[in-house]
């Protein structure tokens, strides 16, 4: 007997761990990319304990932890560079979950995972932008630009806040779907050498700075290179393409940059003025679903694609992973030398909404909190008026000086998802 197609749309991050899992529980996984060659794209991803214990077990968290400089500490302060709060706490993080908390480059997460996926003979197929699903009674159709169609037994959307996944489960339920909402909210993101004067506790945190209209976040991506991203209001929307920007562009976004961030510490501007990549971006929101609305009998969605969620918390990619997990967790092994190995398969047919509704049940809840948390966060974090600035750090400070809560936070987030 086959084993049954499952269609995999989208090779960021849930998608190729999606293949892996898949293939190691006898299905036949086929992921799809919009891109024609995964690459050289994007800044950077902040994977956390929660996120890093997924990827353990595709065998990339020590890939990840060496390429990277592993938190050891969180520093908060105003853009002249006086302290809000700081802790050691992630420094205690392996201890604690198993895994620390590392910032990495996209390009070197998305070529990992790439290499992972077709060492394990999973098919990669790039170039492939998928346009519309048809479901069936017992099977579901893609149908990809170029008039290309590819049928499996079922299909997991992982393509990102604009989704054509989400979109076909929606509109078969009568509801119409537009854009994304812009937030107001634009990220310019780059990578830079990471300075020398900057100090030692600094190095290996993940630090925020907070000024009149702007908060700017960076963190090691490596043990010379840093990762950094300045938030701050914008009239017009930046769509979301993570493009980089081209040599020229940089020099005037350096420019614009420094400008705009007159009055905070030379470090910042030493981050700013030495970026060898740029990339620029708004902030987009969706409306949440309820879990039904997660899936419907052959299309299930996975991160973005269920729940998008802004960068405030750098929850994003980590719950995307926490989403894999638990997914596979409620799908059937399909081991040929099983004994009901033709049941199996049955199941596979008849209890898929059963399983896709047990999984949306399981993450909704915790997602829906997370995406409102990051979205209060950020409304919290770019403010305007040296009034409001000064109520604002008055709040974060307080925070700080409350160890335990802090702690608890942490465990909220980095226990799960096993």
């Amino acid at each position: 007997m086959t084993a049954p197609v499952v269609l995999i749309i989208g090779c960021g991050i849930a998608g190729p761990v999606l293949g892996i899992f898949y293939k190691r529980k006898g299905y036949h996984p086929i992921v799809f990319e919009k891109v024609q060659t995964l690459g050289d794209a994007g800044a950077s991803l902040m994977l956390m304990p929660n996120g890093m214990k997924v990827l353990n077990l595709v065998g990339l968290a020590d890939e990840v932890a060496k390429e990277s400089l592993p938190l050891t500490g969180f520093w908060d302060g105003v853009s002249s560079g006086e302290t809000l709060g700081h802790s050691e706490l992630p420094s205690a993080f392996t201890a604690k979950y198993g895994q620390p908390a590392a910032g990495i480059k996209r390009t070197s997460i998305s070529l990992m995972l790439k290499k992972r996926l077709l060492d394990m003979g999973v098919e990669l197929r790039e170039g492939c932008k998928l346009e519309s699903i048809k479901e069936n009674e017992d099977s579901v159709t893609a149908i990809f630009d170029g008039g290309r169609i590819v049928t499996g037994a079922f299909l997991i959307g992982c393509d990102g806040i604009k989704a054509a996944s989400r979109r076909a489960i929606l509109e078969a339920r009568g509801i119409r779907t537009g854009m994304p909402t812009f937030t107001g909210l634009a990220q310019v993101a780059g990578i830079s050498r990471t300075p020398e004067s900057l100090d030692a506790f600094r190095r290996g945190s993940l630090c925020n700075w907070y000024g009149d209209g702007i908060h700017i976040i960076a963190y090691p991506v490596s043990t010379t290179l840093t990762s950094w991203a300045v938030t701050l209001p914008e009239t017009l929307e930046q769509e979301e393409t993570w493009r980089l920007s081209s040599p020229a562009e940089i020099e005037a976004q350096r420019e614009t940059l420094a400008a705009q961030l007159t009055g905070f510490e030379p470090i910042v501007l030493d981050l700013i003025r030495t970026a060898t990549r740029i990339i620029k971006f708004g902030l987009f929101d969706r409306e949440e679903l309820s879990p039904e609305q997660w899936h419907s009998k052959r299309i299930v969605l996975v991160g973005d694609a269920a729940h998008p969620t802004s960068p405030h918390l750098g929850q994003g990619a980590n719950q995307a992973l926490e989403d894999c997990h638990h997914l596979i967790r409620y799908m059937p092994f399909l081991g040929p030398s099983n004994a009901d190995y033709a049941e199996r398969l049955k199941r596979i047919n008849s209890d898929l909404p059963r399983f896709f509704q047990a999984y949306a049940e399981k993450r909704q809840p915790r997602t829906s909190a997370l995406v409102k948390e990051a979205r209060a966060l950020g409304e919290r974090r770019v403010v305007v008026t040296p009034a409001l600035c000064k109520e604002r750090n008055a709040v974060i400070a307080a925070a700080w000086s409350n160890p335990d809560a802090i702690r608890t936070k942490y465990e909220r987030l980095l226990k799960e998802p096993f």
